[in-house]
């Protein structure tokens, strides 16, 4: 499973060029997010969305409706739909259309965030 690495401060050109200068320290599997402050973070990671997330990494073998989900984390659908769209929007979670219903499906196995100076 992939996984995603939210980076805060850190410049993309600066990890491709040391990826150009030693191609072996490439990580396979992985994406990055970069941020440039950290209020940034809290605008797309919640704690909410965050509970969100974690639920549906840790359930990625199953597709989960958006009413499942908000039964189980006892959370309006309306809720779950908006912070859905919004971790859709940055790309951490998928939608898939099953009939009339829409289930959330993990990108990534796992989350990971790197401060730097």
């Amino acid at each position: 499973m992939k996984q995603l690495v939210i980076k805060i401060g850190a410049r993309l050109e600066d990890d491709l060029r040391d990826i150009y200068h030693a191609p072996g320290r490439r990580t396979p599997n992985t994406h990055t997010l970069y941020l440039k402050k950290p209020e940034e973070l809290s605008e797309i990671l919640s704690p909410k969305r965050i509970e969100l997330l974690k639920y549906i990494i840790s359930n990625r073998k199953k597709n989960r409706t958006i009413s499942e989900i908000s039964k189980k984390l006892n959370r309006k659908q309306e809720a779950i739909s908006r912070d859905a769209n919004l971790l859709v929007k940055h790309n951490l979670i998928r939608k898939i259309r099953q009939k009339q219903m829409t289930c959330l499906k993990a990108i990534y196995g796992s989350l990971q965030i790197r401060l730097t100076a």
